[in-house]
């Protein structure tokens, strides 16, 4: 019998048009059994707490660090979907210089509340996992996304439930904030890209999608 204890993390989730591809990723990948459901697909910034008892005294605290506001969103360029021995993800590509900002700029908010981030020796990884079935798929999902809100969830492990506990907006990136700045220039960026020869029989467009940014 798996033992159940609670998780909380930070996280972005996914618009329901990128919602929707990641879906489509979940099946081309080759998850099943173990695919993460859509409505719990995300992006964890940082985990919070694992207790083995529902506390959520969490979020009155994360209030209260957030109260003299948050940092504007970022832009998420999200592209390499790799498949192993342990399952399936999307990842980011080229610069992340402002989702690190972003994180850094939270973390400083949370520290107020006596709060830090779990898991980080390594770093930050900026990844949506698909799912934890074993799979082979190699290949891209080019699609620009900037969060909206920002979310605290609370993970039922063990059970595999997950419930928002709360949702606080996010104000567009300041202007002159480009996405996918990677140093290549804008205008020479490839419109088209492949997903994978086992993914799409024809090249998959740029998305876009977050405030300001329409689907293309």
């Amino acid at each position: 019998m798996h033992r159940i204890f609670y998780r909380y993390f930070l996280a972005f989730l996914p618009d329901l048009a990128l919602r929707c591809e990641l879906a489509r990723l979940c099946e081309v990948t080759g998850q099943s059994a173990k695919r993460v459901k859509a409505e719990y697909l995300h992006l964890t910034l940082c985990v919070v707490a694992e207790i083995d008892h529902r506390n959520r005294s969490i979020a009155h605290r994360l209030n209260s660090a957030f109260a003299e506001g948050l940092p504007p969103s970022c832009p998420i360029p999200l592209g390499n979907v790799a498949g192993s021995s342990g399952g399936a993800a999307i990842h980011t590509i080229g610069n992340i210089y402002e989702i690190r900002v972003f994180y850094k700029l939270l973390v400083r908010l949370i520290a107020n509340q006596q709060i830090f981030p779990m898991y980080r020796k390594s770093g930050l990884n900026p990844h949506v996992t698909l799912g934890y079935d074993r799979s082979e798929f190699k290949g891209f999902m080019l699609w620009e996304w900037i969060p909206a809100e920002l979310v605290l969830i609370e993970s039922e492990v063990g059970r595999n439930v997950h419930n928002v506990l709360r949702r606080w907006p996010l104000d567009p990136p300041r202007q002159g904030s480009l996405p996918f700045d990677s140093g290549l220039p804008l205008h020479s960026r490839p419109d088209r890209i492949a997903y994978s020869r086992h993914y799409a029989s024809s090249p998959a467009k740029i998305r876009r999608s977050g405030p300001g940014r329409p689907i293309q």
